[in-house]
């Protein structure tokens, strides 16, 4: 079985919020690597195609899922997993991942997926998977080929992905609850030593203030963004609050052709940035946002090559607008932050697997 893992970009600033992201990445990276080899995957790094154009991720990944296949070769299943894909994930499920029937195709989730193995008829796989422009879709478009589909998703931390220096953040609060799988000690070093920018540490801002609003049956939790419904309903069992969900574009990135639209997005486009997060917090004692909804809506698209630069976009999900050149996000991250009402900003991770990692975090400080 062969696997892939996508190298990082380099080029990185020092010290930078891209450099901490990748130096966390390439160590997640290395570390699942170990743990596919002890169960007999054959792990290839596969560098991403930086030529000029548009990244098309099928026309990339079949033709070096085909090299691979030719140097090593034959092979019974062939895979790819994200860097920063699984890294919470325990040693069941993956053992799940990794051994696909024949004819079939497992994966971390099945709308929006960070890993897949696929077995039985390569051929008629790659055929399937040549014209995807991105990852996220490829269980559903082998499942239209023929290829059964078998869902790891509902175990713990199936879909918790390290696609910012926020999600690092998580990372590191997740080691300290009962029933996580133990880091590399390589990567828990990394967690608890790097420092951000201006000297601020891998912590999510103001966070002890949304554990507190967790734990009170008298408050309420605003969460928007791609929820998906499994987090929902552990939050709703989980926190102490009551919870005001607003789910936007799931699946956005994995829908083909999908134009991204958001309300949220339309209220910043009509009325500004200050007066969505002046609204929010008039909603609830604390806001968990995954911002990227707003940013895929406003520029027309759920390419992040269209989006705010990915150093802005950390920037904000720390609160710091000092550096964002985007005058809307600058304003927005601005006003989060001093807002009277707690603001946590981030990802698809964060409105996902982020959100049982905070209850869970509330839970145990009560």
């Amino acid at each position: 079985m062969l696997m892939g893992a996508p190298s990082l970009e380099g080029g990185a600033t020092f010290g930078s919020y891209p450099a901490v992201l990748e130096t966390g990445r390439h160590l997640l990276a290395a570390e699942l690597s170990q743990r596919l080899g002890s169960r007999g995957a054959t792990v290839q790094v596969v560098p991403r195609d930086t030529s000029p154009g548009t990244f098309q991720w099928g026309l990339w990944y079949t033709a070096a899922a085909i090299t691979a296949r030719q140097q090593h070769g034959a092979t019974s299943a062939v895979g790819w997993v994200g860097a920063g894909a699984l890294a919470l994930l325990g040693d069941g499920a993956l053992d799940t991942l990794v051994a696909p029937g024949r004819g079939e195709v497992t994966t971390n989730n099945r709308y929006s997926s960070d890993a897949f193995v696929v077995a039985g008829d390569l051929d008629v796989a790659m055929t399937a998977l040549v014209g995807l422009g991105a990852d996220n879709g490829a269980p559903r478009a082998l499942e239209a080929a023929g290829f059964s589909i078998r869902d790891v998703s509902g175990a713990p931390w199936s879909r918790f992905d390290v696609d910012t220096p926020a999600d690092l953040a998580l990372l590191r609060l997740a080691r300290r609850l009962p029933g996580v799988r133990t880091l590399d000690p390589a990567v828990a070093a990394f967690l608890e030593g790097v420092q951000l920018p201006a000297g601020r540490p891998l912590a999510i801002p103001r966070l002890d203030e949304v554990l507190a609003v967790l734990g009170r049956r008298d408050a309420e939790l605003v969460v928007a963004g791609r929820v998906p419904s499994s987090a929902f309903a552990y939050l709703e069992e989980t926190a102490a609050c009551r919870v005001r969900l607003y789910v936007e574009e799931r699946g956005m990135r994995a829908a083909p052709g999908n134009d991204p639209r958001s309300l949220l997005a339309d209220w910043v486009a009509t009325n500004g940035a200050t007066s969505l997060v002046e609204r929010l917090a008039h909603l609830g004692d604390a806001v968990i946002l995954d911002t990227r909804v707003i940013m895929a809506a406003l520029a027309g698209t759920a390419d992040p090559v269209a989006w705010p630069p990915h150093d802005e976009r950390y920037a904000s999900d720390f609160g710091d607008a000092s550096t964002i050149g985007t005058a809307w996000l600058r304003e927005f991250t601005a006003a989060a932050a001093a807002s009277s009402v707690p603001f946590i900003l981030g990802g698809h991770t964060l409105a996902s697997d982020g959100l049982r990692i905070l209850a869970d975090t509330a839970a145990l400080d009560r």
